[in-house]
């Protein structure tokens, strides 16, 4: 019984592989069709694929956009709190000024101020003993030479003693104004300087008076310099200098300002034949004396008024050339010869 039943399902699976291998009309118009559907849902698939992934990537930018302007608006929102923050901290400053920090009292100033005064005074008063102490009494200052420079005719042992400084002396004491007056009234001297060179010396540079003319006086004959100071008397043998033949000679004196300025005028060569100088007063108040020069070979010079001294000595070199006794340059553009 087992057999027969074995041929009969073997027959049945041939009918139903027969069946599956001879597809009727209907099914192979059924198959088209599925395949064709098939066909345009993957081409439909496949033209809706760009789409979706354009879709894709705008909604990732809409979201990419929402979490900026999330991330801004917290922000503002954040800016907004701090700015409110911030003025009501202002606010709350105008509210409530700072208190400026309290003063002291005035007395307390003036204590303060007391003291300061009283710490400077004594520091100031510190430091003057202290060079008080060091310049006039410890010694490391004081003279310890005098040293005397420009002198000729004037000695210079009279120097020193007319300047007086003692060695050991503060050299900071040595008054140098009274030195050079003491020094000054020596005859000879024309002017003083005094120098201290520190730390222990001093220097007097003197400048000696130069004899220009002689002049008379009461007490014999003198030497006068430039200025009209007549300054020392002349020796026994006199040098060879043009003698002032009036009285009166002195710095203030017009006829000896006029006498030295004409004498100034004259060049080396015509100086050395001047052997006196003569200057009568003025006839009329105001006018200058006349100057009258006596030259060697007994001749004379008419020079007239010390005005222009220098016109008049350019035209009397030429003038002494000739020959003559009295020659008149009182006018330099007329000049005239007296033989």
């Amino acid at each position: 019984m087992t057999r027969p039943t074995s041929q009969r399902s073997g027959t049945g699976r041939s009918l139903r592989a027969s069946v599956q291998r001879r597809p009727t009309r209907g099914d192979a118009a059924q198959r088209a069709a599925a395949g064709a559907e098939t066909a345009g849902e993957t081409a439909a698939e496949d033209r809706s694929a760009p789409d979706r992934a354009g879709d894709r990537r705008d909604a990732r930018t809409r979201t990419a956009r929402k979490g900026r302007a999330g991330r801004d608006t917290t922000r503002g929102r954040q800016g907004r709190g701090d700015t409110a923050r911030g003025g009501q901290g202002r606010g709350d400053t105008a509210r409530a000024p700072r208190r400026p920090p309290p003063r002291p009292a005035p007395h307390h100033l003036r204590r303060r101020r007391l003291a300061l005064l009283a710490v400077v005074a004594l520091l100031l008063a510190g430091v003057g003993v202290t060079v008080r102490v060091l310049i006039y009494d410890s010694g490391l200052v004081d003279v310890k030479q005098v040293e005397v420079t420009g002198t000729l005719a004037v000695a210079s042992p009279d120097v020193l003693a007319a300047a007086g400084i003692a060695q050991g002396t503060p050299l900071a004491a040595v008054d140098v104004g009274a030195v050079a007056a003491r020094v000054a009234t020596l005859p000879g001297v024309a002017r003083v300087d005094v120098t201290r060179h520190w730390p222990h010396s001093v220097e007097i540079a003197v400048t000696e008076r130069v004899a220009v003319a002689l002049a008379d006086s009461g007490k014999g004959l003198y030497l006068v310099d430039a200025t009209g100071v007549a300054f020392r008397p002349a020796p026994q043998i006199p040098p060879p200098l043009p003698r002032l033949t009036f009285g009166g000679v002195g710095p203030g004196d017009p006829s000896t300002k006029a006498a030295l300025v004409v004498l100034t005028a004259l060049p080396g060569p015509l100086k050395n034949q001047v052997q006196t100088i003569t200057a009568a007063p003025p006839a009329n108040p105001g006018a200058s004396p006349s100057v009258t020069l006596g030259l060697t070979g007994d001749r004379q010079v008419r020079w007239g008024s010390p005005d222009r001294s220098q016109q008049k000595a350019t035209v009397l070199g030429p003038l002494l050339t000739q020959q003559g006794s009295v020659y008149d340059v009182a006018s330099p553009e007329l000049p005239t010869i007296r033989r």
